[in-house]
């Protein structure tokens, strides 16, 4: 800004020195700070991609399939993307430096980050944004001496307000509504719950008198809440030959129901009645080859259909794509006969792979 008390032949003098040096620093003319701009990529179909390299959310074009010149910095090694209603800020896990940010759409920035006090294994965001529960494996609530707690971190505020201790917690899924929160452990065969609004009540175990699960390890929720369907992985994580399974869980009595045996089960997802369930079975000899299967369950009537088989590997993504088309990837599987990625036609039953990685 011009300040009131300068004569015509100095707003001139001023205004001439701007024009002759090309005006690279236009607001210094008047003595003002300058007010930095946010220059936003205002892509239309826009998809977030972290990357750990470069600690940034690159912006892809997805109506293009490119990715574009812009970049969203985080914290260091973003990990987890969580996008909440109304899609106005989208939650990242910060993997290297054990932290959740909340990043802007609008602006394309992250606004927040709360620290928490060691690597969370898993992450569950309420619908609306508004909190997120953090499972810590190694990590302590305040006065306990149980290593693993599940800390609560309130956006609002940005920082933790409550903890609940789960010995050895490994992994969180949280109800659609945030009412409750299924957790479970490394090595163990049970499964705990805890409701979001009385964190007093601390983790508890999940009455299983008939021994139904077997290591369970994930849960999926109906879309109602009404009922959350537990998925035992059995032997790919330890357990017996030929346990794995999906149970019902009643969430209003807390108790579990009929249980469908599968081929594997670590991860799933619901569309309608039917639940798409993923896993690896090991091998049944030493030396043998680990197998992935994919099974479709009906939930209505808790009946498993026939199996696929999919790339091997720890299965920790799944998402249902146009076209009928089920994507589901792994970690650390074998990468010689096929990728990591498999698509699975749920009306087929046909599976597609992503090629194997092969050294140079």
């Amino acid at each position: 800004m011009i300040t009131e008390n300068l004569g015509q032949r100095s707003i001139q003098r001023a205004f001439l020195m701007c024009v002759f040096s090309a005006c690279f620093f236009l607001v210094s003319c008047g003595g003002g700070a300058p007010k930095p701009t946010i220059i936003v990529s205002k892509v239309a179909d826009r998809v977030f991609v972290s990357n750990q390299q470069t600690n940034t959310l690159q912006v892809v074009d997805g109506q293009r399939d490119k990715v574009t010149t812009f970049n969203v910095a985080t914290g260091v090694g973003p990990t987890s993307l969580f996008e909440v209603q109304g899609k106005k800020f989208t939650i990242v896990y910060n993997s290297f430096e054990h932290s959740i940010g909340t990043v802007d759409n609008t602006a394309e920035r992250q606004s927040a980050s709360v620290a928490l006090p060691a690597a969370a294994a898993s992450l569950a965001v309420a619908a609306d944004g508004s909190k997120a529960y953090a499972a810590i494996p190694i990590s302590n609530c305040s006065g306990s001496t149980i290593v693993g707690a599940i800390a609560v971190v309130s956006f609002g505020s940005n920082s933790i307000t409550g903890c609940v201790s789960l010995q050895g917690v490994r992994n969180i899924v949280l109800s659609h509504n945030g009412a409750i929160l299924l957790a479970f452990v490394d090595n163990s065969s049970t499964a705990y719950y805890v409701t979001t609004s009385d964190l007093t009540t601390g983790a508890v175990a999940i009455s299983d008198a008939g021994a139904v699960l077997d290591h369970p390890g994930n849960a999926v929720f109906s879309s109602d809440d009404s009922t959350a369907y537990i998925l035992s992985c059995g032997e790919e994580c330890g357990g017996a030959v030929g346990s794995a399974k999906v149970s019902m869980f009643a969430t209003s009595s807390k108790t579990l129901g009929s249980s469908a045996s599968v081929a594997a089960a670590h991860e799933g997802l619901l569309s309608g009645s039917k639940l798409f369930v993923a896993g690896t079975v090991p091998p049944a000899l030493p030396g043998g080859s680990p197998q992935g299967m994919v099974q479709t369950v009906d939930t209505g009537t808790l009946t498993a259909g026939a199996s696929a088989v999919i790339s091997d590997g720890i299965h920790d993504t799944i998402a249902l794509g146009s076209n009928n088309q089920l994507f589901i990837g792994a970690r650390a599987c074998d990468n010689i006969v096929h990728g990591c990625l498999s698509i699975y036609n749920t009306s087929s039953g046909a599976v597609a792979f992503s090629a194997p990685v092969t050294a140079p």
